[in-house]
């Protein structure tokens, strides 16, 4: 079961993903890394946090970004195992990501790759994109966006919080998470009550994840 629309922010179970990619086709390229990061309602919960390294024989012309060679790959684990770890952790949990879309884009792929059925979130959601809320909060006080704004180690910087090392599947879904508790502390700062309905994509963003849900 995944949360519902009406839970409140401060209930709010949520796993910040995020991962390191061949290319930036989920139609064409592969997933090499998933990190992720249990949140809590306003706490990370840091035991939760993992890596995992996808077995592959080929980095892509992307390993100039993410820096996994086919040393780091030959390590890592068969994809479907990679992803039935991920099932666990989102259990129960809103996935939350930057850019959200990409990461549900490339995980649907995966599935759909091994045949398999999508978990619930992927099929429907909740997810929470952490560059969507920025862009809200953005409008609030410009007409026209600032470029670069909504790029994560930028929006970081609004709220005050220190640069990371990116490119990490790891350190990226940690950055997304503490991104997500500052822009949740400023949608709240009016004394709003803020729930699940108020944070998730709406509906209609799936229609451009093709094909359609399994």
């Amino acid at each position: 079961m995944t949360p519902p629309d009406g839970c409140p922010s401060a209930e709010l179970p949520l796993l910040a993903v995020d991962l390191e990619t061949t290319g930036l086709s989920p139609h064409r390229d592969r997933v090499l890394a998933i990190g992720w990061v249990p949140v809590n309602g306003g706490r990370i919960e840091l035991a939760g946090a993992r890596r995992v390294l996808v077995g592959h024989d080929d980095p892509g012309p992307a390993v100039a970004i993410h820096g996994l060679t086919h040393d780091d790959l030959v390590q890592g684990l068969p994809l479907h195992q990679a992803l039935r770890l991920l099932d666990d952790a989102l259990a129960g949990r809103a996935l939350l990501a930057h850019h959200a879309p990409m990461e549900v884009g490339f995980l649907r792929a995966a599935y759909r790759r091994l045949g398999e059925p999508l978990p619930a979130v992927l099929r429907s959601g909740p997810v929470v994109c952490t560059l969507r809320l920025e862009r809200r909060l953005l409008h609030r006080a410009h007409s026209e966006l600032p470029a670069g704004a909504l790029r994560l180690w930028r929006a970081r910087a609004r709220h005050g919080l220190p640069p990371v090392r990116s490119h990490d599947a790891l350190g990226d879904a940690l950055a997304a998470a503490e991104l997500y508790l500052a822009q949740l502390a400023e949608l709240e700062a009016d004394g709003r009550a803020v729930t699940l309905r108020d944070l998730r994509l709406r509906e209609g963003w799936w229609r451009r994840l093709l094909p359609g849900p399994r």
